[in-house]
């Protein structure tokens, strides 16, 4: 197995704070299959692999080391922003998203968050920089 990913398993698994064991438990393989993966002694099968991406919240390209940015962390914690909003909010956004077209004026005017935190007008300006460039 590549060293990028049985470094990644563990890694990940450290981060995660688990045990080898939980993690073993969870995959449904013995401990020592698990620490000969992370050792690099016995390949990752695409089902564990699956298992791995969904345990960790990374996209499995992540996990397989194609890629070093696990995209996963760049969506936003759907339960956070549920709790977060109120009805009246709820209303504003489905009508703001049932447009055909957003103004990027509109945009500027809007209180707009990234994983939870506002951001400043700053940031605002360039996220529609960003969005002007990747358009263009």
């Amino acid at each position: 197995m590549d060293n990028e990913v049985k470094n990644r398993i563990r890694e990940l698994r450290n981060k995660k704070g688990m045990s080898g064991a939980e993690l073993a438990l969870k995959l449904n393989i013995s401990v020592q299959y698990l620490y000969d993966m992370e050792r690099g002694k016995r390949t990752l099968s695409a089902e564990n692999a699956s298992k791995l991406s969904d345990i960790f919240q990374v996209t499995t390209d992540y996990l397989l080391g194609k890629t070093d940015t696990n995209l996963y962390a760049w969506l936003p914690d759907e339960q956070t922003e549920q709790h977060e909003k109120t009805p009246s909010q709820h209303a504003a956004e489905k009508e703001f998203l049932s447009d055909d077209e957003i103004d990027i004026e509109v945009l500027l005017n809007s209180k707009l968050k990234y994983k939870g935190r506002v951001l400043t007008e700053e940031e605002k300006e360039r996220y529609i920089k960003m969005t002007r460039l990747l358009l263009e």
